[in-house]
């Protein structure tokens, strides 16, 4: 048997309701990347699937797909509401820790801040040498903005103590660990 015969014996006629419906069926099949037959083919296999349970229908693909929507968008703004705490918690965090370095009277142990003298420590030029970090770069990295005076304000005089000490150096590039 040729492939002329076979073809001939695989071949169904179909014929859609109206032209336009014919059109909308072509349409659909090049939206999907498909030829028209492929795409015929395509849907009866799909439908044959659904009746034997094995594939959701795309009615219950699409209401699954609008319901998992929804629940990331909940879930984004549970997100959202988390986020605007933990920021309030950590500037507050930065606030208790930054009064023993505000307090001109205050006696007792500074605890300097790891991320401070870790950022200090590792901050690493391509070289691998350390290398010098500025004012921005202290402040972005440890998450204070400009607007929280008192933590900046704690920050800065962490690095003066520590200059003071010996373990930290400062020029017009910033501060940088000494080795």
């Amino acid at each position: 048997m040729g492939k002329t015969e076979t073809i001939k014996k695989r071949a169904i006629w179909v014929y859609a309701p109206t032209l336009e419906q014919r059109g909308q069926w072509g349409k659909t099949a090049k939206e999907n990347g498909m030829p028209l037959s492929k795409w015929i083919v395509q849907i009866i296999e799909d439908s044959l699937l659904e009746v034997e349970d094995e594939v959701k229908s795309r009615k219950d693909i699409e209401k699954e797909n609008k319901n998992v929507r929804k629940e990331i968008s909940e879930l984004q703004s549970k997100l959202r509401q988390v986020n605007i705490i933990r920021d309030n918690l950590e500037k507050e965090i930065r606030k208790y820790r930054a009064e023993p370095f505000l307090a001109t009277s205050f006696e007792g142990v500074r605890q300097y801040d790891k991320e401070l003298i870790n950022l200090l420590k590792n901050a690493k030029g391509v070289d691998g040498k350390i290398r010098y970090v500025d004012n921005d770069e202290i402040l972005s990295r440890l998450g204070v903005e400009f607007s929280e005076t008192e933590s900046v304000k704690a920050i800065s005089n962490q690095l003066s103590q520590l200059e003071g000490y010996g373990l930290i150096e400062s020029s017009t590039k910033g501060w940088r660990w000494k080795e």
